[in-house]
């Protein structure tokens, strides 16, 4: 349960997600192993990284090829697959707007 009713970073970040939302992220590194629940991936000896399974999996789903927009499509129909639906559209849209500025930010993801 949250505290408080801060909208502001959920809206800037789905402010990002329009920004953002035609680019086709490339990921970059290479998945290394399991740690706990984690995954693994190096971009070479010096950095590692520890990504909990929903980063892993946009990560993964990020080959140049697909627009954001398109890994949003992805997510839904894996979500509705699965029978985990219930997040809204803006909910899902921050969401993917914050992992894919956190991968960009330690390089983990390039942009096609």
């Amino acid at each position: 349960m949250s505290e408080g009713n801060d909208t502001s970073g959920q809206a800037d970040y789905v402010a990002v997600y329009d920004s953002i939302a035609a680019k086709r992220p490339l990921r970059q590194g290479t998945e290394v192993g399991l740690s706990g629940e984690e995954y693994i991936v190096s971009l070479g000896e010096e950095k590692v990284f520890a990504l909990a399974p929903a980063a892993y999996y946009i990560w993964s789903l990020c080959d140049g090829v697909r627009s954001v927009n398109d890994i949003l499509e992805k997510v839904k129909a894996d979500l509705k697959e699965s029978g985990e639906e219930g997040l809204e559209d803006l909910e899902l849209k921050r969401i993917l707007a914050m992992v894919l500025t956190e991968l960009d930010n330690v390089g983990l993801i390039s942009w096609a």
